[in-house]
Parts: structure tokens; sequence; C-alpha cells
């Protein structure tokens, strides 16, 4: 068991249930008032046709009067037929919101990851914690989608618990006529220990689904792992650009065997299976011991009533069948408690994530909409250090540019080029200094009007599985021409005319088997004409090609500087040679900006610059000679 299952009390348990059913019910408007008009139709309707079964036994079994015997048939059927329609329409109401519940659910989620701050979705804890919850949901239900589940049951079980019990009222009242054997049956002590009995035998078995549930709990981080081993090794096979490795080393054999089978929480010989042949098994047996005792119990009494003269066989059918549903409906609310209970430690690790509060001020002044993109953007000594770590990433950095400057930034790996690209799109704060757009410090400014005025090809860019179009524009909606041109102009023109469906192509086959595969050039023009489509008066590309070779790199900077205009642009690269037609290079180095200037001047000074390109040019030297070499060999 869980420590946080453990200390969690009824009270707590019900201000988080209370808070989770008021939040997915906004965004389900009216599904939980549905719920409990659902359950309450479909109570009445079995209860009822309980009650006019009984009347019709008693009729047949007693003075079989033809007129109640039509009038009691007659009502069976208009009700039963009354229900099955209103139960229908209130069913497809429900499913229409049941089906809105999950998409709806993981929504609420959603919108909190887009609208936190970025530090922290990047902050590894926050992301194990949203793993966590989704673990937890994907295994065995737990958070958001158990209370649905577990709503309905409850509301119905206390439904029915309402409805037999009083239609379990005679059993009490009838009493057994004086003279006969069972008249002791009247004695209030008798029905005392009748009542204690079947309230004893009515707590076995939701005591015992309490210590099951809270041991299924507790399994959530081994389960956790479990569905992380099978995701992983399960689908190996499926994926052609592993399969080479995975043939060639036999690593099915080498570990993926031993992973997938022996440590599996899911697989013989895993926690779950001992826990079944252990522990589980005897609970099982004991639910099933606890039922059957109670219905025992039950069945005795009631007929030994029945045949001490106290009623008729109409009512034994009536008394059985409540009682049935009464010991049921008991056993399910307690059961159903003890579920919402401890499902609501899982609900505080959801509210936990919900509740992770936005640090960052979003501003309220709006950026410019300047026709003349006259914007200058200065860091003035600013220094920066992730959360949680102790290492500064950016030490005292100050450099100022405008509108139209085409700026390289280089430096070897961990130098904080892209660090620096992070806090000037404000996806970070400084802790110290501060960073100004036209003077103002961009603290100031509207968060989503800021970042409007970046766009960002990141090293890890990512393209959606759909349309071509709807890649380029990020949006459903598509401008076709400028699709075109963005495209054209990013050098992916001639790859366009070969498609036959255009801007309609879909990207991968995830959506559509005639989908494209596509190069890992093709996808950074791609990225790139995204970029363009923006038209955002700043543009940045963040190592997004280092993948490709030297040559290839500086031909896709060369294009893109001739289409990017009087924007900004701003190349982050290692490779100092695709930076050569900027007309400032930055050169970072621990944290700081060690050198400034153009690539002549940088040559000219005998810097740090000039160590890197020295060292580049006898590399790439190298290749091209190992290149002419495999020509003769």
């Amino acid at each position: 068991m869980t420590k946080k299952t453990e200390k969690m009390s009824w009270r707590e348990a019900y201000r988080l249930n209370a808070r989770a059913i008021k939040l997915l019910n906004s965004k389900n408007r009216l599904m939980f008032p549905y719920i409990i008009v659902k359950q309450l139709l479909s109570t009445a309707a079995s209860l009822t046709s309980l009650f006019v079964i009984a009347r019709l036994i008693g009729e047949l079994s007693g003075e079989r009067r033809l007129e109640k015997l039509i009038f009691w048939a007659i009502f069976g059927i208009v009700s039963t037929a009354v229900f099955a329609v209103i139960n229908g329409v209130m069913y497809h109401a429900y499913e229409v919101k049941a089906t809105n519940f999950w998409n709806n659910m993981n929504r609420i989620e959603d919108e909190k990851f887009m609208s936190m701050d970025y530090s922290d979705v990047e902050d590894q804890r926050v992301r194990d914690l949203k793993d966590q919850i989704w673990q937890n949901r994907n295994w065995s239900g737990w958070g958001f989608s158990r209370i649905q589940w577990s709503f309905q049951e409850l509301v119905s079980h206390v439904f029915n618990l309402i409805g037999s019990l009083a239609m379990s009222i005679g059993l009490l009242i009838h009493k057994v006529p004086e003279g006969s054997p069972f008249a002791i049956l009247n004695n209030p002590f008798v029905m005392i220990v009748f009542i204690l009995s079947a309230v004893l035998c009515s707590m076995i078995t939701p005591k015992l689904d309490a210590i099951d549930t809270e041991h299924y709990a507790s399994m959530s981080k081994s389960a956790t792992f479990g569905n992380r081993l099978f995701s992983h090794f399960g689908y190996l096979d499926m994926s052609p650009e592993k399969m080479i490795d995975y043939r060639l080393y036999r690593q099915n054999d080498g570990f993926v065997k031993k992973y997938r089978w022996k440590y599996n929480l899911w697989y013989v010989g895993g926690e779950k299976a001992k826990y079944d042949k252990g522990l589980g098994g005897l609970i099982s047996i004991g639910r099933a011991f606890g039922s059957k005792l109670l219905m025992f119990v039950v069945y005795f009494f009631v007929c030994l009533k029945a045949l001490g003269g106290a009623f008729g066989l109409g009512e034994v059918t009536q008394y059985v069948g409540a009682m049935t549903t009464l010991v049921n409906s008991a056993t399910g609310t307690f059961s159903a408690m003890n579920i919402l209970r401890v499902n609501a430690a899982f609900l505080k690790d959801i509210f936990e994530l919900l509740d992770i509060p936005n640090k960052m001020y979003q501003g309220s002044l709006t950026t410019e909409k300047r026709l003349d993109r006259k914007y200058n953007v200065e860091f003035k000594d600013v220094s920066f250090k992730y959360p949680n770590s102790e290492r500064w990433t950016l030490r005292h950095v100050s450099v100022k540019f405008e509108v139209g400057t085409k700026l390289a930034v280089v430096g070897e790996n961990g130098s904080g080029k892209s660090t620096f690209i992070k806090l000037l799109c404000r996806l970070y704060d400084p802790q110290e200094g501060e960073i100004l757009l036209n003077g103002v410090n961009i603290k100031k400014y509207r968060y989503d009007e800021y970042i409007a005025i970046f766009s960002v090809v990141f090293q890890d860019f990512w393209l959606m599985s759909h349309k071509l179009g709807q890649n380029v524009a990020g949006s459903c909606d598509v401008d076709g021409p400028r699709a075109i041109k963005c495209l054209e102009d990013a050098g992916f023109g001639d790859r366009l005319k070969e498609l036959p469906d255009g801007l309609e192509t879909w990207l991968g086959k995830d959506f559509d088997e005639d989908g494209i595969i596509i190069s890992g050039g093709e996808s950074q023009k791609i990225a790139i004409a995204r970029a363009l489509y923006k038209d955002a008066p700043f543009i940045v590309l963040d190592e997004p090609t280092a993948s490709l070779d030297p040559l290839a790199e500086a031909e896709i900077y060369k294009n893109f500087d001739e289409i990017v205009g009087d924007r900004t642009a701003i190349y982050i690269s290692h490779r100092l040679s695709s930076c050569r037609f900027c007309k400032e290079i930055l050169v970072f180095e621990g944290g700081r900006i060690i050198e400034q200037g153009t690539h002549d001047g940088l040559i000219d000074a005998d810097g740090r610059y000039k160590e890197l390109w020295d060292a580049q040019a006898r590399y790439y030297e190298k290749m091209r000679q190992y290149e002419e070499d495999k020509k003769y060999l």
C-alpha cells in the first residue's frame, strides 16, 4: 500500500472527489446530472418490474382473479415499454456525453501544459509527474477516468439501496400469526440478530474489496515500469528502422526476453501473478464466501417467515429479489466509496500538476505592429541558470541588435547558444539583468503578442503527421498560394511539383496509407517554410541542419538569407563556414560572449573564433581528401 493511500482520510477524499467532479462537469456540461437521472430511471425500471412480477405470482398462487391478472400484466407491459423508451433516450444522450468525456478529460491536462510556464514544461520533475498520471490512467484507469465509472456505480448502488430497502420493509413489518411454531420470529431480539447478521455479512466483501483495491493502487509504480517495458519491447519488431540492429545483434535473445517476460509486472512470475496466487486468491475466496453467507441468511429468514404464514409466495418473490438487490447494493456502495477514496490519492497527483502556478509575469503592454519592422533588441548584463541547477548557463551577456541584422551565434556545444535564443523568445526569464524590446523590458509586453514576433526552427523541430499545407500553415486553414510560395522559397518547390496532391499530401502514413515519407533534408525545408509562413519580424534557425554535411547546410543558409529580406535572421551553428555571410557574429564560450564582430574582423583578431575556424578548416580538408581517396580504393 502506498503511503499516500494510507494517509488519505475520508474527508480529504471527499474534498478531492468533489473538486474533480466539479471540474469535469464544467468541461462536460450536465454529464453528472445525466448520470444521476439515468441511474434513477434504471433503478425504477428494475424495481417496478420486480414489484409487478411479485404481484402476478401472488395472484396466481392465491385467488387468481382474472381482472387483477390482466391489470398487473398490462401495467407491467406498459411500464416496461415506457421505461425502455425513456431509458433508451437517456442512454443515447449519456453516451454522447460519455464519448466527449474522454477527449475533454485529456484536454484539461493538455490545456494546462500549453498554459504553464515553459520552464515548468521542461522541468523533469513535472514531466515525470505527467507521465505517472498518464500511466496510472493507462494501466488501471486511476485518476479522472475512475471518477466517471465509480460515480456512476455509486449512484446506481445508492438508488438501488434506497429502493430495495423500501420494498423490504414489509419483511420486518409482517407478523407471523400467533400460535405458529415460527412466531418467535416476531420477537424484536430475533429481528435485531437478523439485521446485525446481514450487516456483518455484507461488510465482508467491501472490506476485502478495500484490501484488494488498495493493493492494486500500491502497484502503480511497478505498473508504470511494466507498461514502459511492454510499450518498448512489445513493439520493437514493428519498427523497421530498429529491426536491423534487433536482428543483427540478436537482441531478442540477449535482453528483450529478459525484460519483456521476467521483469514484467503482467506476466507469469511477476508481482501481480504472485499476488493472485497468494493473498489475491484468498481475497477472491473470501468475497465469494461473504456474498453466499449473506444470501443464506436472507433466504433463510424470508423462507422461515413465509413458512410461518407471515406472507404468501408473491411477497417471497418480492422480498428475496429486494433483499438480494439490497445486499448487492450495500456491498457495491461501500466498495464504490472505497474506490473513490483510494482514487483520491491519484487525483491528488493530478491536482498537483494543475495547481502549478505560472510564475512568469504575463505583461499587459501591446507589442507594436510596426509596418517598417523597426525593432531593436538589447540584452543588458543577462545571467541565467536553469531551474534546479546551480550552474550558470549564461553569465553577464550584453549585446544589442536591430531588425534587418543577419546575426550568427557560434560556439561549441554547451556554450549557451540555444539558451540565448530561449531567453530571447521568452521561454525563460533571466535571473539577473534584463532583455529590452525597443527599450522596454520584454516582461511588460503581453506574453502571447511578444512570442508572436518570432519564428524559430529549432534543431529538434517537429512536423505533424498531417497534410503538407497544414504543416506549413500550422493550422487547418491554409492560404494555398502563400504556403506554396514559402515552400518554394525554402527550396521545396521541385519536390512539391512531384506530389499529385500538392498541399493536400499527407506526411507519413499514420492517417493515410498514401502519405509520403520525407527525408531529413525535406523535413528541414518544410520547417523553414513554416517559419516563413508565419511572417514574423524575427526568424531564428537554431542548428536545424546539424545532421547535414557542411556544404548542404551552407547552401540552405545562403538561400534562406536571400529570402528573409528586412527581417532579423539569427543563425545558430557550430559550423562557422555557414555563417560567413552574416553581418555580425557572436562567439559564445562558457556562457559568455567572448568575441563579437564580422567574419573577417574576427579572423584578423586571431582569437578563439580563428582557432575554431582553423580547426574546422583542417577537418573539412581531411574529409575532402578522404572522399577523393575513396575513388581509388
